[in-house]
């Protein structure tokens, strides 16, 4: 009975380990592209082909800057209308002065990736690029021609595209959905966290946000366990609606403190924005 109870942890032992190397090894190195689409009664427009990518933290596991080159060829071969990126390029907490030069480099190195991307980009900040360096984050997004929407908003196309600062380390003001008062286009609001809801516009057409990394470890039964947000953990990934705004939250790419994708892969979304027919 000892001998069977022995192979018996064993064998769990074994498992355990596997599902350790490939939370560590594997799942953080691969890149899903989902592909879903909503129905809003807000907007009736054209379809539009929404690229969002959230979360990349370059130089976490699996994120060097080589792979924001696989992330805009993944993007790009969707052919989006528009990409959205709402923030946390930078893996880590300290700030840039007290990072390597290499560490730095990268960063750089992989912002400037970004003018490939085939479709007009915007972003926000997130906090990890707050801790980092903001100024250095936005001067990297200007040169490779992402447009930064930090409590600002442009039109594109039929939609008044609205960015709202991290919850976090910034201070979101509805005074970004003052870029749309001169246009009749329905607003699409992007932040960082979907801790910022509670600035979302009734009208707006859609919410996008990342920073909960789906959970990151997502456990049968008990869910996504790292959350990050003040919401529960039904908000932390895919569609949800929040204040009557619909909300999608993506999984995003990288990692953060723990170092382990488990049933929560990297990721980019392609939305499909429709209009309801009547």
């Amino acid at each position: 009975m000892i001998i069977s109870l022995f192979k018996k942890c064993l064998w769990a032992s074994g498992f355990g380990l596997m599902l350790l190397g490939y939370a560590v090894l594997v799942e953080p190195e691969q890149l899903k592209i989902r592909e879903v689409e909503l129905v809003s009664e807000h907007y009736t427009g054209p379809d539009i082909r929404i690229g969002l990518v959230t979360d990349i933290h370059i130089n976490s596991l699996g994120v060097p800057p080589s792979k924001v080159l696989k992330i805009i060829d993944a993007l790009n071969s969707k052919t989006p209308d528009i990409v959205l990126i709402p923030g946390d390029f930078v893996a880590g907490h300290d700030r840039a002065e007290d990072r390597s030069k290499r560490f730095n480099q990268n960063v750089e190195t992989g912002i400037s990736y970004l003018k490939k991307l085939s479709a007009p980009s915007f972003a926000t900040l997130g906090n990890h690029d707050a801790w980092w360096s903001s100024e250095r984050v936005a001067r990297h997004l200007e040169e490779a021609g992402v447009v930064l929407l930090d409590n600002r908003a442009a039109k594109f196309q039929g939609l008044c595209i609205v960015g709202l600062a991290d919850s976090w380390t910034g201070i979101p003001s509805r005074v970004a959905y003052d870029g749309c008062a001169e246009t009749s286009a329905p607003p699409l609001v992007f932040t960082h966290s979907p801790n910022a809801w509670r600035l979302f516009r009734s009208d707006s057409v859609l919410a996008v946000a990342g920073h909960t990394h789906g959970g990151q470890v997502n456990l049968p039964v008990l869910g996504r366990r790292v959350n990050a947000i003040e919401l529960s953990k039904d908000y932390s990934y895919g569609f949800s609606n929040i204040g009557g705004v619909d909300m999608y939250v993506s999984a995003g790419v990288g990692t953060s403190r723990l170092p382990i994708r488990f049933r929560a892969p990297p990721e980019i979304v392609i939305i499909t924005l429709r209009a309801k027919k009547t």
